[in-house]
């Protein structure tokens, strides 16, 4: 059994080429086609790639390239815009727990008062229970103690050989020495 084949319009992936809005590889799965037999017909025939349409196209280079994800409203590929963001949240719901808490007696006066279905007067009740208020905030202090070790300073180890190259660097006289001077008088 033969396979057909794809008749191929060499003259459109030569205006596609010199125009250099595409890479040659996009342009190979856009016309069912290699990119190495783009670049080989394109060497053969000398066509030359438009310089100020081509993008920036980083060449297999062992860097990844991270898109920045946007979550909430901040970057979230960067930990410090999460550790920011997350302290803020963490204050804003101590802040409300705080409001519960405080009016804890009000706020079950008033769902007896108004809530005529006993199973959501039940639910609204059991939020707003001690128990409930104890694990949110100790789910906050989790969270709040997980944010502050995402920015904890370098380990000791790391702190010191910092500090030694510090030193060194400095001159001072925990510098490490260089090699001895070999010192010669002959008069």
């Amino acid at each position: 059994m033969t396979t057909k084949k794809i008749a191929v319009n060499w003259a459109e992936i030569e205006k596609d080429y010199r125009a250099g809005t595409m890479g040659i590889r996009e342009m190979g799965r856009w016309y069912q086609l290699s990119d190495t037999a783009i670049r080989k017909k394109a060497k053969a025939e000398g066509w030359v790639r438009n310089a100020a349409n081509l993008r920036s196209q980083a060449v297999r280079t062992s860097e990844v390239h991270v898109e920045p994800v946007i979550m909430a409203g901040i970057d979230a590929t960067k930990p410090e815009n999460i550790v920011g963001k997350g302290r803020n949240l963490i204050a804003r719901l101590l802040e409300e727990l705080d409001a519960v808490t405080t009016n804890n007696t009000d706020l079950s006066e008033m769902i007896e008062a108004e809530e005529s279905d006993p199973r959501r007067r039940a639910a609204m009740l059991k939020a707003i229970d001690l128990p409930n208020r104890a694990n949110v905030v100790k789910s906050l202090a989790t969270a709040f103690k997980t944010f502050s070790e995402a920015q904890a300073p370098e380990g000791k180890k790391a702190q010191r050989q910092h500090q030694a190259e510090e030193a060194a660097a400095s001159g001072s006289k925990y510098a490490t020495r260089s090699g001895p001077r070999l010192a010669i008088n002959n008069t």
